[in-house]
C-alpha cells in the first residue's frame, strides 16, 4: 500500500524574501532608534562650551600649566561621611611641605560620565592647610573631584577620581 500525503509542497517566493528583508531590517531601524534616543538623553555631550575660545586661548593654558608644575603644590583630598552628609577634605603644603594658608578652593565632586549628580562645593579652612566643604548625600561609588584653588593670583587646578563608601 502507498502513502499519499495531501500536503502541498511550500515553496520559497519573493513574496517571502521581501516580508524577511523588511522584518529584518525593521528591527535594526527600531534598535539603532532606541540606541540613539538613549546616547542623545543621557549625556548633552559638551566637553567644552566654547572649543574655538578654548584654542585661541591654548598658550595662556600652557603657561598656566607651567606655573602649576613649578610651584608644586601637593593636594590630598579626602572623603568623610558625617551623620547625614559627606564633607571633603583637601590637605594643602607647598613643594616644601608647609602647608598652605589663605587659599580659596572651589571643587566639583560629580560622576564620570553625567553631570547630573555634580555637587558645586566651597571649602573654607578648618586647620593649618586644611580645608572642607560639605558636600551633601553621596551614593557609593566612584566620583570625580575637580577643584581649583588660588592664592594672591596663582592657581591650582586638579582633577581627582575617589571613591565614596557607604
Amino acid at each position: 500500500m502507498a502513502v499519499t500525503t495531501d500536503k502541498a509542497e511550500k515553496k520559497f517566493t519573493g513574496k517571502h524574501m521581501l516580508l524577511w528583508l523588511f522584518g529584518f531590517f525593521g528591527v535594526m531601524f527600531i534598535a539603532n532608534g532606541f540606541f540613539v534616543y538613549y546616547a542623545r538623553s543621557t549625556w548633552p555631550g559638551v566637553v567644552e562650551e566654547s572649543p574655538y575660545q578654548a584654542s585661541q586661548n591654548y598658550n595662556k593654558t600652557l603657561a598656566e600649566a607651567a606655573a602649576q608644575k613649578q610651584r608644586d603644590w601637593h593636594m590630598q583630598l579626602a572623603l568623610k561621611r558625617s551623620q547625614q552628609s559627606v564633607i571633603l577634605v583637601v590637605e594643602a603644603k607647598d613643594k616644601d611641605g608647609q602647608p598652605l594658608t589663605d587659599l580659596t578652593i572651589n571643587a566639583t565632586v560629580g560622576r564620570q560620565v553625567t553631570e547630573e549628580f555634580d555637587h558645586v562645593v566651597t571649602l573654607s579652612p578648618s586647620g593649618t592647610g586644611i580645608y572642607q566643604g560639605e558636600v551633601g548625600t553621596l551614593e557609593p561609588g566612584r566620583w570625580r573631584v575637580e577643584f581649583d584653588a588660588s592664592q594672591q593670583g596663582q592657581k591650582q587646578f586638579q582633577t581627582h577620581e575617589i571613591v565614596a563608601l557607604k
